[in-house]
């Protein structure tokens, strides 16, 4: 499979969890909405919901990276590339997909350790009394996604394949 090939299908299945992920934010946002409302309405609210939801937001957030990454859409400051020249810019943009690939590897990780110590400590959430280590490795599993796709951006920014700049 040539690489072009092997790499559109890493962006659209990096764009296909990024719109999930979305749809989720969507779901936990009207779940806050019903919550607030039968907190003030029948001061009952959802039991737990609270637990859930920065739980659930963690993991839904950590969906988004690897699209943002795959993509490139992060935000980036080209002033100084632009003024430069384009032979800077490239090299600032190989320098930038080094630093945040570098970053991502290591937070993933981070995340891969954190949600190990979860599962070895039997962390649960306080209300619900879940385990936590289930919603922490979601998140260390996202980010380590994130980190492959900041390394496939370093990879497709080599000097012999100019041509996607």
């Amino acid at each position: 499979m040539s690489d072009s090939i092997w790499s559109a299908r890493v962006e659209r299945a990096a764009a296909g969890l990024a719109l999930a992920a979305v749809g989720g934010l969507l779901l936990l946002a009207a779940g806050t909405a019903v919550d607030v409302l039968l907190r003030f309405v029948f001061a009952s609210p959802i039991r737990g919901f609270v637990d859930i939801a920065s739980l659930t937001g963690a993991v839904l957030l950590a969906a988004c990276f690897p699209h943002v990454l795959v993509s490139r859409t992060n935000i980036s400051v080209d002033i100084l590339g632009r003024s430069l020249g384009s032979g800077f810019k490239t090299a600032l943009d190989r320098f930038a997909a080094v630093v945040t690939a570098a970053f991502f590897a290591l937070m993933a990780w981070q995340y891969v350790r954190f949600a190990m110590e979860m599962h070895e400590t039997q962390q649960l959430i306080p209300v619900l009394r879940w385990p936590v280590w289930l919603w922490w490795s979601a998140v260390a599993l996202f980010i380590v996604l994130a980190a492959s796709g900041a390394a496939l951006t370093v990879w497709k920014r080599m000097p012999e394949d100019n041509s996607n700049e």
